[in-house]
C-alpha cells in the first residue's frame, strides 16, 4: 500500500509500505478514499508546527470504506461508506475526565498524522468506535469536512456573546474561516469576513452563507458594512495566528477575541486592559464532546454545504501538485501566494 511519509522539514515522500489487517477484536481497516489537507500538514511540512514524529503517515481529515473488522465490531461491516475521527481520547485521565478529552494527556502516539500512522495512504487502521457510517445519499467528499468543522464547533461554543447585535469579523477566508463563519451565522451572528488573498477571497464569496460579505481589509469591511470606519471589533476569529498586538487595542469593552492558528507568533499587549475593558482572550484547538457528531450532523443533513468548499480533488501520487495550490511549495522547500481559486483541497487516495 501507498502511504506519504513525514521525514523532516520540507521532506516528505510518498512511499511503499506493508498493508494494514486489524490486530484487535475492535480494529477495523479502513480503504481511505479522500483526506482533506489541513493547515497542520501545511505547518508540517514548513517546518512552522513541527509536531509531527519523523516516518509518520501524513494526513486525518478523512472519508473511506470498511475494508476488514475484528471480531468484536458490531457498528460498521465490510463495504459500510465511513467518516473517521482521528482524535483519540482514553477518557481517564484528568482532562478527559474534566470534559476535556481535545488536551488527552495519553493521546501522544494516536495523534493521526502527527505520533500515529495518518490517512494520506490507502488503508488506516482504528478502532470501531472512531467511524460513523456515512449515509447512502451524501458525498464522501462532502464529509471529509467534518473534522475541521468539528474543530470549529468547538470554538464556536467558546463564544458565548452577550447580543445578536455584535460586530463580528472572521480573518482569513480559508477552509476554517468560511466553516467558522457559518458556525457564527448558526449561532445568530452576522459575521463579515476579511481575506487579503484575491484568490481566496473570490472562492470564498461562494462558500460563505446568503448575506455574507467578504471584504480584502478592516478598513473596507468597516466603511461598506458597518458604515463606520472605526466600528468597533466586538467578535473577532483570528485564522492567521498574526493579528493579535495589532487589533487588540481596538477591541470593543466586553469583547472577544479568538486565535485558532498554529503558528508562533509573539504579542505585546497591556494586561490591565483585560480587566479594565472586561476583554477575553481565548484559542481553541481539535474536537470536544460531541463536536465530531454535531458537525456530522451539520454536513450529512445538509445545513451546512461543505461540498461547496471542496475546490479541487488531486490524486494522491499528485501530492506536491495538491500542497502547492495552497502555497505550499515542496520542491523550492518555501510557502509561496498561491496562485488559483481555492478553499479545501482534497487528496484522492
Amino acid at each position: 500500500m501507498r502511504a506519504l511519509k513525514y521525514n523532516g522539514t520540507w521532506d516528505v515522500s510518498l512511499e511503499e509500505i506493508e498493508d494494514l489487517h486489524v490486530i484487535n477484536p475492535n480494529d477495523v481497516i479502513v480503504n481511505i478514499k479522500y483526506c482533506g489537507i489541513c493547515g497542520t500538514d501545511v505547518g508540517i511540512i514548513a517546518g512552522t508546527y513541527p509536531v509531527a514524529v519523523k516516518g509518520v503517515t501524513l494526513g486525518h481529515e478523512s472519508t473511506g470504506i470498511i475494508a476488514e473488522v475484528g471480531s468484536a465490531v458490531k457498528n460498521v461491516k465490510v463495504g459500510d461508506k465511513v467518516v473517521i475521527n482521528p482524535t483519540y481520547y482514553c477518557g481517564k485521565c484528568r482532562m478527559c475526565q474534566t470534559l476535556r478529552i481535545n488536551h488527552c494527556e495519553n493521546k501522544f502516539g494516536t495523534e493521526s498524522g502527527v505520533s500515529y500512522d495518518g490517512t494520506y495512504a490507502d488503508f488506516y487502521r482504528t478502532t470501531s468506535d472512531f467511524v460513523y457510517k456515512i449515509p447512502d445519499n451524501v458525498s464522501m467528499k462532502a464529509v471529509t469536512l467534518t473534522e475541521p468543522l468539528s474543530c470549529v464547533i468547538t470554538g464556536a461554543r467558546k463564544i458565548q456573546p452577550s447580543s445578536m447585535n455584535l460586530n463580528t469579523y472572521v480573518f482569513g477566508a480559508g477552509t476554517m474561516g468560511i466553516l467558522y463563519t457559518w458556525a457564527l451565522h448558526l449561532k445568530g451572528l452576522a459575521p463579515v469576513v476579511i481575506e487579503t488573498s484575491k484568490n481566496r477571497l473570490e472562492y470564498a464569496s461562494d462558500c460563505v452563507p446568503e448575506g455574507v460579505k467578504v471584504y480584502s481589509s478592516l478598513e473596507e469591511a468597516r466603511i461598506n458594512y458597518f458604515n463606520d470606519a472605526k466600528a468597533p471589533l466586538d467578535i473577532v476569529v483570528d485564522t492567521t495566528s498574526g493579528l493579535l498586538e495589532k487589533l487588540y487595542s481596538e477591541m470593543s469593552c466586553d469583547g472577544i477575541y479568538m486565535s485558532i492558528g498554529l503558528k508562533d507568533k509573539y504579542a505585546n499587549i497591556n494586561v490591565r486592559e483585560l480587566a479594565d475593558k472586561s476583554l477575553s482572550i481565548i484559542g481553541s484547538i481539535d474536537s470536544l464532546h460531541g463536536s465530531f457528531l454535531e458537525a456530522f450532523h451539520l454536513i450529512t443533513k445538509n445545513i451546512i454545504p461543505a461540498e461547496k468548499l471542496v475546490s479541487h480533488v488531486i490524486p494522491l501520487e499528485n501530492y506536491k501538485e495538491a500542497f502547492s495550490i495552497l502555497g505550499c511549495d515542496i520542491d523550492s522547500k518555501s510557502m509561496v501566494s498561491a496562485k488559483e481559486k481555492n478553499a479545501k483541497v482534497i487528496i484522492e487516495c
